[in-house]
């Protein structure tokens, strides 16, 4: 029952990162950003705070009450023959949810920054990115314009 249960989780977390998306990584670009103008402009950073990027995940629970319902099932059918049965059932199927729901929100969830720039009319302007660069106060970058959005990169 442990291996099934393991399984299910398992599949749970790999649907998981099948639907992650790339929140603006500067070496990829949307389909719809190539072969079309965008813009640039040198600016400063003037601070840079760490965030947490929540992404929209599956609201519905789908998957978290489908795990839950295979488990209670297999539950039943590998443990216990009579009562044993039904309250194997309802422990493997409330775990397995359990698991299932708290491995989701796990995955919904990215490092990010929140960067804050100042621009050279001297307007202030800030944007939200994944954590995959580094920045500090004073740093000259590059403010980076294109149709999926706005993005601070070196």
């Amino acid at each position: 029952m442990i291996r099934i249960l393991f399984a299910l989780v398992v599949l749970y977390v790999l649907s998981g990162c099948a639907n992650m998306t790339d929140f603006g990584s500067p070496d990829v670009y949307q389909r719809s950003d190539v072969q079309r103008v965008g813009s640039i402009e040198e600016v400063t950073v003037m601070r840079v705070r760490n965030i947490t990027i929540q992404s929209s995940g599956d609201s519905s629970g789908l998957i978290s009450l489908v795990t839950a319902g295979a488990s209670a099932f297999l539950g039943s059918q590998v443990i216990g023959n009579g009562n044993g049965r039904y309250i194997a059932a309802a422990v493997s199927g409330a775990g397995a949810g359990f698991i299932a729901q708290h491995v989701g929100a796990a995955l919904s969830r990215t490092a990010g920054l929140e960067i804050v720039v100042r621009k050279a009319n001297g307007s202030m302007v800030v944007v939200t990115q994944p954590d995959d660069q580094r920045f500090k106060p004073g740093d000259q970058v590059l403010l980076v314009s294109s149709s999926s959005g706005v993005r601070v990169t070196h």
